[in-house]
This record gives C-alpha cells, structure tokens and sequence, in this order.
C-alpha cells in the first residue's frame, strides 16, 4: 500500500491536498512552475504554464504533460517510507516516460530529490 505521508504533495501548491482514504475519480490539473533536472542538466524550466497533473489520489503527479514545448515530462509515482519513483520521456515529445531515474526521491519543499535528478512544481 502506499504512504501518503505528504498529504499536501509540494509545499508551493497552497494546500491542495490528496489522501489515500479520499481516492479522486479523475485526475486534477493546475497550472504553475515547474522543472526537471537530470543527472545535472536541466530539460525543463517553466514558468507559469506548466501542466501539473494529480493522479491516484496518493499524491502521485506529472508535469508538463500533453506539452509539445520542450518536449519533456516527467512522472512522479509515490512509494512506500517517504520515497517516490520518478521517470521521464529522455527522448523530446516521445510519449512515454519510459526512463527511470530512481526510486530514490524524497520530498524537499516544493521538490522531489534524487541521485540523479530532481522535479519541482509549484502552483501559480
């Protein structure tokens, strides 16, 4: 089963909150900042208009989905104790994420972190 010790995801999103005893039925998108940094390069820098999607209601997400510009995104899947699974598409406006980063990520502010990368999102 997995933790939703984050109940309130990024600390940027101004209380939205998602619970595992309060699965959603459809998925919830905002707007906002986001950006995606791996193994020290940065394929993602968006300011405003970044596509942030919920998924699951455990607090799972995506950023720039269903985005042509770049042409990244990158899908931030929770996991047990705190830490969360993160792939990314690698290949620009490929429509998998189909490379995994880790599962390694831990939740720092508005950021997940890992050995080889870290994804923001903040909302607007």
């Amino acid at each position: 089963m997995k933790h939703v010790f984050a109940a309130a995801i990024l600390a940027g999103l101004g209380g939205i909150a998602m619970t595992a005893s309060a699965p959603q039925a459809e998925a919830k998108t905002i707007t906002g900042d986001c950006s995606l940094t791996v193994d020290g390069k940065v394929y993602l820098d968006i300011k405003k208009t970044c596509r942030i999607e919920f998924m699951g209601g455990d607090g799972s997400f995506t950023i720039n989905t269903g985005s042509s510009k770049p042409g990244y995104f990158a899908y931030v899947s929770m996991l047990d104790n705190g830490y969360a699974n993160v792939s990314w598409n690698e290949t620009p406006k490929s429509t998998h994420a189909h490379s995994l980063l880790g599962e390694d990520f831990r939740r720092k502010g508005g950021c997940w972190i890992g050995k080889r990368g870290k994804v923001c999102a903040f909302k607007r």
